[in-house]
């Protein structure tokens, strides 16, 4: 029995061993079958003929093509040639027959027609298998996958690229991307436009190099910094340099473009030109400081307006209260001859003080409105001082002040209005006086001076190392020439000097202007010309503040200029500067005056004044 049951297993466990690589087979073929069957796509064999004919297909082949794979293989309704897309199909057979020839593995895309009519892009990888000689190839094996989405994707996108493109060719904007040091990736055509440069031109290139070196560093750590650190859409307004040399004004928006992480990897402009809004705005800025500047201009004319009225009220009222009060004392008859005599004096002094008032303000009226008409005779420069001089002479003696003067012989003749120019010199003569103390000095010098251009301005002697220097010229070293004779023409120097009291050097560049007066550097000082106010020290400076304005428009009127030196406590030094008359000018000269009635009067006051 034993015998029987050991002889029974014998044959089973031969034919275990028979069927155990049938089954592997078995297994083998199902798990590669399930394998392809899941694969997104088509595996396929077929033969290396014209219509490569199937000889397999993957289940997949229903969903790609819309035939099962026995219309292709069993029944063969229909080969994968025949539905290759009929623009493609000559391609691809002549690629597949040129790697079939060379035994090499292929891929390629093509298009082929579903069952339903619909194109599909398909990526076709396949190899030649050999036939038992080893020789030719006797068919293909490979994978075809549907690609349809990727490639209707990238046309999308080249679309849009192309749609990106054309809007930023015909935008008027400068459109370019950067790599992230900045560097030019792409400009819109509008480059040229904006910048001169075409945009083959810039790329590569870094717009750090056309940045203007006052805008560089600043768009490089407040925008470009900023924007490597995370910050978009940073606005910001710079100047790059045109292909022809100047500068124009973009305004500009920064952005960033990122990849999936987030991380930066390019950078991305959209600029305009701005600068005829640059230009506007500075037009406009420099409107509103022209006008504020008149604003402040008419509120200081107000104000000198204010002052002056209340400075002549004073300057008429004080000489009249004196006139009137001596006229009374005078009728009493009770005052002694030489009482009566100064009286007498003292009411000529106001009068004529009322008179060169009237007279500074008739003139100062027809200088400004261009109806003061200059005399244009050679003057004999040392016949005005000396006229001058006599003048002034009685004044200084009854201050006992030194009153000196210095003329040298044969100086050349200046082209102008002699009463005009002696009128201009006696006003910087009673300044001095004015503000000299008594005991002090005077004098009175000319010379002819010769200015070459680039030197510096003619100095007469030496001043103290305090010493400030105004002139109201700014041009004080240009050489005057004569274009006719080509001969260079000097300047007749006359310096009042005097050891008064001085100007401050805050007051130097006003003391010719209008109304001003500026402040004594001695508090309460007694140095004034008699009014009351002055007397107390209550006035910032004597007088109504016309005659050195006077003065520089007349010389200005004969083409001068009027320097000043002065030093606080120590003294002043008023220069001014004649062209000298050329030889065609004497030929040419026209008699003329611009003396009106009330200045003859004024002189025949003066001269019958100095005996």
């Amino acid at each position: 029995m034993a015998d029987q049951n050991s002889d029974s297993r014998e044959p089973q466990a031969e034919t275990a061993g028979r069927h155990k690589p049938a089954w592997r087979l078995h297994e083998s073929e199902r798990f590669l079958e399930i394998l392809i069957g899941n694969l997104p796509g088509v595996v396929y064999r077929c033969r290396c003929d014209d219509e490569w004919t199937s000889e397999y297909l993957s289940d997949g082949c229903l969903e790609l093509t819309g035939y099962t794979a026995a219309d292709f293989v069993e029944t063969r309704n229909v080969t994968w040639g025949q539905i290759i897309h009929p623009e493609d199909r000559e391609r691809v057979r002549a690629e597949a027959q040129r790697f079939v020839l060379e035994n090499a593995p292929f891929h390629t895309t093509y298009r082929i027609i579903t069952a339903s009519g619909a194109v599909k892009h398909v990526w076709d990888h396949s190899r030649p298998v050999n036939d038992e000689s080893g020789v030719e190839a006797a068919a293909l094996e490979g994978f075809i996958t549907d690609i349809t989405e990727r490639v209707r994707a990238g046309e999308l996108l080249g679309e849009s690229e192309a749609r990106y493109r054309l809007l930023t060719e015909q935008m008027r904007d400068l459109v370019c991307q950067h790599q992230i040091d900045g560097r030019f990736i792409y400009l819109s055509s509008s480059s040229e436009a904006i910048l001169g440069f075409r945009s083959g031109e810039l790329v590569g290139t870094s717009p750090y190099e056309l940045f203007h070196p006052e805008d560089a560093a600043r768009i490089r750590t407040q925008t470009h910094a900023r924007l490597l650190a995370g910050e978009n859409h940073l606005l910001t307004e710079c100047r790059m340099r045109h292909k022809s040399g100047g500068y124009i004004w973009l305004e500009a928006m920064w952005q960033t473009i990122t990849d999936e992480r987030g991380a930066v990897v390019q950078l991305q402009t959209c600029s305009r030109d701005i600068s005829h809004r640059k230009g506007m705005e500075a037009e406009r800025t420099e409107l509103l400081a022209r006008e504020q500047a008149a604003r402040q201009d008419a509120e200081k004319a107000n104000a000198a307006k204010d002052d002056f009225l209340a400075l002549v009220s004073h300057e008429f009222r004080t000489p009249l209260t004196t006139i009137k009060t001596l006229t009374r004392v005078l009728q009493e008859g009770d005052e002694t001859e030489e009482e009566r005599q100064e009286y007498l004096d003292t009411i000529s002094v106001e009068c004529d003080r009322q008179i060169d008032m009237v007279l500074n303000l008739l003139d100062i009226s027809r200088i400004e409105d261009g109806t003061f008409d200059f005399a244009h005779a050679p003057v004999d420069v040392r016949e005005v001082l000396r006229s001058c001089y006599k003048i002034e002479a009685q004044a200084t003696e009854a201050r006992k002040q030194d009153f000196k003067m210095e003329i040298p012989q044969g100086l050349p003749y200046e082209l102008g209005d002699l009463k005009a120019l002696r009128r201009t010199i006696c006003t910087i003569i009673e300044n001095a006086i004015k503000y000299t103390p008594d005991g002090g000095s005077i004098t009175l010098s000319v010379r002819e001076v010769i200015q070459t251009k680039g030197a510096p301005p003619e100095r007469n002697g030496e001043a103290g190392n305090a010493s400030t220097v105004y002139s109201t010229s700014e041009n004080v070293t240009e050489t005057t020439v004569d274009t006719a004779s080509g001969e260079t023409v000097g300047h007749i120097a006359i310096s009042v000097t005097d050891t008064g009291r001085g100007i401050r050097p805050e007051d130097l560049p006003h003391v010719f202007e209008k109304f001003y007066r500026g402040k004594s550097p001695v508090p309460r000082d007694k140095t004034t010309d008699g009014t009351p106010d002055d007397a107390e020290g209550r006035a910032a400076t004597p007088g109504v503040g016309l005659g050195l304005y006077l003065a520089l428009r007349i010389v200005e009127g004969h083409g001068g200029r009027i320097e000043v030196e002065s030093e606080p406590l120590r003294g002043s030094r008023f220069t001014v500067y004649l062209p000298v008359m050329s030889d065609e000018q004497a030929e040419q000269f026209e008699h003329g005056s611009s003396i009106d009635d009330e200045y003859e009067m004024y002189e025949k006051l003066k001269a019958e004044e100095t005996g």
